[in-house]
Formats: structure tokens, C-alpha cells, sequence
């Protein structure tokens, strides 16, 4: 696309012909039944692409690299998107009102358009300055993108309760600072010093300056994560994962290393805070939650630190903020955010998930992520302020980390999820964020996909793809399961059950356990079944609890050919046909090793084999075993980003993975 072209922070409302297009929202309202059609976020993306520049003609390269930018798609990609827009807008390649090909050169929008800002007048320009020096280290010559950002101050958070002055929101000049093709991450910012530190492509660790002119590249066996400077001195903390645990390092500048603790127990971890030259706090979650500890490099000591949690809350994250104290984020069960010191007063409240948080010392304020789907950049004062930092037009920021100078140092990282079929084919377009595939035997697939931004349920049937769901909030679906009959679909949202049909919703209702819900699925046709690892619950299907049985486990799943339960405990299956009776020896089916069992999710059963994921070192394993013979598991799959799975009626994966993953490191220059 012409780096001279603008792009606006998505608050717009478009309107064509009779047709109204809220481009914060990717939603298109019909002519005159004022239906609302929820687009895809990458068709959303193309539209506005072209009403942004309507009577401009658009080249397929263009328009490829702002949809895609540093991402190599198939080659129809465009065409596929451009087809469904086509087609929403009832619009025809040959007698065209809207989008007019123009041979050998691209495409046109021909409908006139207007534009209207019913919001907060938030405007982002984004130019192009031309770099003049090379990089010291070979890379491309920088972009500089300067993103004048309108000061808007408004009060947010209820819990403060005086009517402070108002603050000039600053500005910022956002610059690449990595370029090459592949995943950087897990960025880190020294708060005084010219230090930066971020993950490349999973197990190396690179220490540059501001500017990415590199330092050092620490190479390991296992993937290593979330680095943070010492506050003064050059020294970098950051985890490695191995095996089942975690284990934290320290090196200098130069890569030297300085410190390596024990192995902790973990399924993921956050980045630590330092607490002072001998005290980390550290962020970890395991198979009973995220807890936070208080490590001593002297005798390599963790320490739980006890935190006042209400029931249903889940701690997010640790950060060094006011005071030089320590902070613990906090996610309650309505996915509400707070931030709290140690004795549990709230400091800051959100009332949405907040995910993505740094300090900014310099304009003493939390930078966050918002509550759009685009997950744009906000800041917020101590007395309740805030202000816009940035909106993104493609991808995500996945880390933040600020300096002294108030600089912004973000990891933008940009990734499509597809189920891809026998053919390996994506069922959607190239461009979708699809998840938990579970196809039937009857060759129909569900699956969770976010390309609304929320979590929804589709069904792919006879070639056609249906929404199931329409939701506007934050609850995540986990897991997805077809009834004995192929005529229900049975998913989760958060510590809800959803009964679906064909058409949609049926029912739906919260299991009474007395912790999390962390699996479900059917007894038979007419019951489901639900556990969170200390109980199962039997219902049916209009949500009438009918048993109660106290089993702890780890994982559960139904064989309804064999009527049997099976169950995975302590690094072992069992198979019972009575979950009142306690399990034994004669009923364990297999013992596993711990690269097998490590972090087990997601169960599916196909033709008398059990299969199941694990993650070991934070790679993630799909396993087989037979339940009629031979009981080794069989390892079928290795892969990094293996989200899910399924398998076909011919016994073949179907992955769900992320693909086209790519992640930069940008510099946002406070001004």
C-alpha cells in the first residue's frame, strides 16, 4: 500500500448507497432492514480498504501486503476475500456498484462515499519518512511512522472518586525496530539504560540496543520466554522451559550468565518483577492455578506469596509500578481486571479482561490493552485518567515495556489459526482464526472460531460454513463435542454449558460445581456429564442434575462404545464402569511418562483409540493408543503453536495450528 496512505483508529461509520459500515465493530448494516452483518475481521479490513480510498485504484500487491503485511498467503487469498465481499454486498464482477476490477491494474470502490465519526474524534495519521542510514547490522532501512495522537481525557475507573485536571495525552512516533521474516516476542526494555532484550523464533534470546543492533544471540534446546531488565543494573531475568518445569535465568549484557534457579513446576509463566538486587516475584501456573512467588537468588528459594483472591478470581500478571512497589493484576469471575498491592486494595479498575500491562514511569501511568477487539493501546493515570496510546490495523501487541523516557517498546505479532482438511485446505479462507475442530460421522465439523473478534460456534456442513453463536462478550470457549446421535453439539462458555443444534442455542446452563469447570461431555444421547477435577455432575439435557460422584482427576472422557469411563490420574489411564467405585490396579490401563501426560488436554476417541495432547518444554504432542490391545502410546505429532485436533472418519489429523505467524518489535517514541 502507498506509505502515504492514512489510516484511521477504526472509529468511523462509512456509508455507500444505503449500506452503513462501522469500522470499529466490522459490522455492515443492511439497506433498508437495518439487519446487522457481522464480517470477518480480514474481510472487514478489505472493505474498509477500499472505502477509505473510494474512486482509487488498488493494486492486488497492495492490498495483499496490508492485509498481510511480511506474510507470505496462498495466492487466491485475496481473491477469496474479495469474493465474500462481493457477495455480502450483492454486488457482480461484471455489472459492478461497488468494487470495479480494472485489468491488469487492480480494483476501484465506485459507490460514492461519506464518512462520519459519531465518537471521540481519536484521528491517527500515518506517514512515511524515508530512512537515509542503514542499519548498523544489515537490516532494512527503518520506517518511521508518525502517529499524532488527539489528547482525549475521560474519567474511567469508578474507584476514584475526586474530579482530577485533565492531562495532555502525549504523542508518539512508532518505528520498526526488527524487520526479518519469522516471530520476535516477549520484549524488554532497560527502564535507564540503551538495553533491549526479546525472544526470536522461540529458543534464542537476543540482547540488543534501542535501535536492534544486536548485542548478543543466546541460543538453547527449549524455548525460553519473558525477559525483564534489573530496574539499575544490566542484568536480564527471563524463564526457559524444561520439561515439566520452568527454570529462571539471569545473564549480563553481554550473555554472560549470572544465575540459574531450580526447576519449578509449570505450565506457563509470566514475565518476573524484580523485587531488588537478591528478590525476583514470580508468576507461575501450574495445574492448580497461577500463584505468585517471592524467589531468593541466594538460596534459590521460592516463597508463596499469599494473596487475598476472592472465589472465581485468577492473578494475570505482576508489574513494577508506582513506588518502585509491586503490583498483582487480577481477573475476577465476570472477566473484570483490578490491580492490587499485597493487603489486596485496589489500585486501578477495568471492566473488561485486562491482559497486557506495563508501567510508564515517565507520565506515571499504566499502559494497557482496551476493551476492543482490535486490543488497542490505552493508558491510564493513578487518579483515573486516560488517554489513547495507539490503535493497531493489523495483528496484535503481545508484550509491552516502557523506559524512563516514557518510550513504548511493543511486540506486534500478526497469525492466522486454520483447520485444514484432507486436502489440506483451509475450510475457511487464509485468513481465519478458527479452533477446536470435532467432525462427526457424518463428515460435519464444529469448531470455535474468533473471527468476530468473540468466541463463537460454526458448523461446516455440506460445504457450507453456519454461525451458531452470536455473542459480543469476553467468556472463552474451551472445548466442543458432538452428542452420541450427531444431533446436539455440546461447548462451554467459561463455566457455562451450551446445548446447540443445527440452527443454534437450545439450552443453556451452569454446572454446580464447587470449582472451575474444566471438562464435559455425554453419558448418552440424552445426558451430559461435567467434571472440574474433583466431582462429575450428571445432567440432563434441559440442565437437571440427576447424579453426584466425587472423582478427582485430571482428565475425563466417556467411551460410549464400551460404556466405560476413562480416566486420567497421576501419570496414569483408567478404566472404570463406575465412577462410585474407587480406582485400583485392576483398572489402570496404562502408565505413562511424563512427556505424555505433562499438561493433558483435549481428549477424542475414533474407532477403538484413545488420543490426547500434552506439552512437554512447551512443545506441544498429539498421542494414540489403542483401548483394544496394545496399550503404548504411540507419539503422533510434535509441533510449536498446536492448538487443536481432530480426526477424520479415514483416521487422519486434522490440525488446528497457527500459521503465517509473524512478530515485530516497534518503538513508540513519546513526544
Amino acid at each position: 500500500m502507498d506509505s502515504n496512505w492514512e489510516i484511521y483508529t477504526r472509529t468511523q461509520h462509512y456509508y455507500f448507497l444505503s449500506w452503513q459500515f462501522d469500522a470499529s465493530q466490522d459490522e455492515l448494516r443492511a439497506p433498508d432492514s437495518q439487519v446487522v452483518i457481522k464480517l470477518e475481521p480480514q474481510v472487514a479490513r478489505l472493505l474498509e480498504l477500499f472505502v477509505a480510498s473510494p474512486d482509487t485504484v488498488l493494486s492486488r500487491d497492495a492490498l495483499s501486503e496490508a492485509l498481510w503485511p511480511d506474510t507470505i498467503v496462498e495466492s487466491n487469498s485475496l481473491y477469496q476475500l474479495l469474493t465474500k465481499l462481493r457477495r455480502i454486498l450483492n454486488d457482480s464482477a461484471r455489472e459492478p456498484r461497488f468494487i470495479k476490477t480494472v485489468p491488469k491494474r487492480g480494483y476501484v470502490f465506485i459507490a460514492p462515499v461519506a464518512l462520519s465519526q459519531p465518537h471521540a474524534p481519536a484521528h491517527t495519521e500515518v506517514q512515511s519518512a524515508s530512512a537515509t542510514e542503514p542499519a548498523a547490522n544489515g537490516k532494512k532501512h527503518a520506517r518511521l511512522l508518525v502517529l499524532p495522537i488527539v489528547a482525549a481525557c475521560f474519567s474511567a475507573i469508578a474507584y476514584f472518586s475526586s474530579a482530577p485536571e485533565p492531562i495532555v495525552a502525549p504523542h508518539y512516533e512508532v518505528e520498526d525496530i526488527t524487520y526479518e521474516l519469522g516471530l520476535e516476542f516477549d520484549v524488554a526494555a532497560h527502564t535507564s539504560r540503551p538495553l533491549l532484550a526479546y525472544v526470536d523464533d522461540f529458543n534464542t534470546l537476543v540482547i540488543s540496543d534501542k535501535q536492534g543492533n544486536q548485542n548478543a544471540r543466546l541460543n538453547f534446546d527449549n524455548r525460553v520466554a519473558k525477559p525483564t531488565w534489573h530496574p539499575i543494573k544490566d542484568w536480564l531475568a527471563f524463564w526457559q522451559y524444561q520439561g515439566d518445569g520452568c527454570r529462571l535465568l539471569i545473564v549480563n549484557a553481554q550473555g554472560q550468565q549470572l544465575h540459574q534457579s531450580q526447576d519449578l513446576p509449570c505450565y506457563h509463566i509470566q514475565a518476573p518483577t524484580w523485587r531488588s538486587d537478591t528478590q525476583l516475584i514470580a508468576t507461575v501456573r501450574d495445574k492448580t492455578g497461577t500463584h505468585a512467588y517471592q524467589y531468593t537468588i541466594d538460596n534459590k528459594g521460592y516463597i508463596p506469596i499469599p494473596l487475598k483472591l476472592n472465589k472465581g478470581d485468577k492473578l494475570i500478571t505482576t508489574v513494577r509500578g508506582w513506588n518502585e512497589q509491586t503490583y498483582y493484576l487480577v481477573k475476577d469471575a465476570n472477566l473484570h481486571s483490578r490491580l492490587i498491592t499485597l493487603d489486596a486494595k485496589v489500585q486501578m479498575r477495568w471492566p473488561y479482561p485486562v491482559w497486557l500491562i506495563a508501567y510508564d514511569p515517565k507520565h506515571h501511568s499504566m499502559i494497557t490493552n482496551d476493551s476492543s477487539k482490535h486490543h488497542n493501546l490505552i493508558a491510564t493515570t493513578r487518579d483515573g485518567q486516560q488517554y489513547p496510546v495507539i490503535a493497531t490495523p493489523q495483528g496484535l501487541f503481545s508484550s509491552l515495556s516502557v523506559d524512563n523516557q516514557g518510550d513504548i517498546f511493543s511486540a506486534a505479532e500478526s497469525w492466522q489459526v486454520n483447520i485444514r482438511d484432507k486436502d489440506n485446505l483451509p475450510i475457511f479462507s487464509s485468513s481465519s482464526h478458527d479452533y477446536l475442530p470435532v467432525t462427526n460421522s457424518l463428515g460435519e465439523t464444529a469448531f470455535m472460531s474468533r473471527r468476530t473478534g468473540a468466541c463463537e460456534i460454526y458448523l461446516h456442513s455440506n460445504d457450507r460454513v453456519i454461525q451458531l453463536t452470536h455473542h459480543t462478550g469476553d467468556e472463552y470457549v474451551n472445548f466442543v463435542t458432538w452428542s452420541p446421535d450427531n444431533a446436539y453439539i455440546l461447548a462451554n462458555r467459561e463455566s457455562r454449558l451450551l446445548l446447540l443444534d443445527r440452527s443454534g442455542v437450545v439450552q443453556t446452563f451452569t454446572p454446580q460445581l464447587s470449582h472451575s469447570l474444566s471438562h464435559f461431555g455425554w453419558l448418552d444421547s440424552d445426558t451430559l456429564w461435567a467434571s472440574d477435577g474433583h466431582e462429575v455432575l450428571i445432567y440432563s439435557k434441559s440442565g437437571q442434575l440427576q447424579r453426584r460422584y466425587n472423582v478427582s482427576s485430571d482428565l475425563l472422557l466417556y467411551d460410549h462404545r464400551a460404556q466405560n469411563w476413562l480416566v486420567f490420574k497421576q501419570s496414569a489411564i483408567y478404566r472404570t464402569k463406575n465412577l462410585a467405585e474407587p480406582l485400583s490396579d485392576n483398572s489402570r490401563l496404562a502408565s505413562l511418562a511424563p512427556k505424555a501426560y505433562h499438561q493433558v488436554t483435549n481428549p477424542r476417541l475414533r474407532d477403538g483409540f484413545l488420543y490426547w495432547q500434552s506439552a512437554w518444554s512447551k512443545t506441544d504432542h498429539i498421542w494414540r493408543m489403542s483401548l483394544d490391545g496394545n496399550t503404548q502410546p504411540e507419539l503422533l505429532k510434535t509441533q510449536n503453536l498446536l492448538w487443536h485436533y481432530d480426526i477424520a472418519a479415514d483416521g487422519n489429523l486434522l490440525i488446528a495450528k497457527m500459521e503465517s505467524v509473524e512478530g515485530d518489535i516497534k518503538r513508540l517514541s513519546a513526544k
